[in-house]
């Protein structure tokens, strides 16, 4: 199972996990991530953001994730063509 959390051009946060897509705030994203997370701890969260966003919004998203205790934080990178 994952989840990824999309950070849009505007900074807005949408949670997709198994085909369905929530939004969240920077304050409410790790309480939201741990909510979908499989008891087991098998579950992987990625976080996908647009090129033009801030490199410190990312880092915010997935420093509130480590502080809730997400164990599988990573980061989808999409090479240009």
């Amino acid at each position: 199972k994952v989840i990824q959390v999309v950070i849009q051009k505007d900074e807005r946060l949408e949670l997709v996990s198994e085909g369905k897509t929530d939004s969240a705030t920077l304050s409410s994203v790790a309480a939201s991530v741990k909510n979908l997370i499989s008891p087991d701890g098998n579950t992987a969260v990625v976080i996908s953001a647009d090129r033009t966003v801030k490199y410190e919004t990312v880092v915010k998203v997935m420093d509130s994730l480590q502080r809730a205790g997400v164990a599988r934080v990573g980061l989808s990178v999409q090479l240009a063509p």
